[in-house]
């Protein structure tokens, strides 16, 4: 039986962690919740490592340069079609023949809230979009926000999925602008 005493448990840290268990990050140092279960054993994750194998034949099948290609095509279209979206603040550089931006876009739009756009988004449009600070939190700081909203793509959306979102984020920034 595997037994530690609380004191030496408190003295020793983790080699390895998963990122749930930090509670805050800064750029040289981090710290952790105090239940962080840091000598779990654990099974290994067989299921996972064929599911993964199964993930990789799908993806090699269709062609990593295919998906790559279409991924940095909408992610231009994204880019775009968020300029039009009054007062936004896109974080990142603007896509280009040098520059090929993931597929996905992190913003926000002034006096809204980041957390407030997203549960908008999902509770009147049904549309799931990521808010807080996405395990960036030096480059939060730096930039001067506590959050930001990120909208991502993959190789299933379309066009049509983007002006979906684009109509859904329109009618929320008119939703909350109405009440100035």
């Amino acid at each position: 039986m595997y037994f530690l005493i609380t004191q030496l448990k408190l003295n020793l840290h983790p080699v390895l962690c998963d990122l749930g268990w930090r509670s805050q990050l800064i750029v040289s140092n981090y710290s952790m919740h105090s239940d962080c279960p840091i000598f779990e054993a654990g099974t290994p994750a067989i299921g996972e490592a064929i599911g993964l194998g199964a993930a990789i034949d799908y993806l090699s099948g269709i062609g990593m340069q295919t998906i790559h290609d279409y991924e940095v095509e909408l992610g231009r279209y994204l880019y775009e079609r968020l300029l039009s979206i009054p007062n936004i603040r896109i974080y990142g550089p603007t896509p280009s023949e040098k520059i090929k931006r993931a597929a996905l876009c992190s913003f926000n739009v002034k006096n809204i809230h980041a957390i407030d756009l997203a549960i908008f988004l999902d509770q009147q449009h049904g549309v799931a979009i990521r808010s807080g600070h996405h395990c960036t939190q030096p480059l939060h700081r730096y930039l001067g926000i506590n959050a930001s909203a990120r909208a991502s793509l993959y190789f299933y959306n379309t066009k049509e999925d983007v002006d979906n979102f684009i109509q859904a984020l329109n009618d929320t920034v008119n939703f909350f602008s109405s009440f100035k």
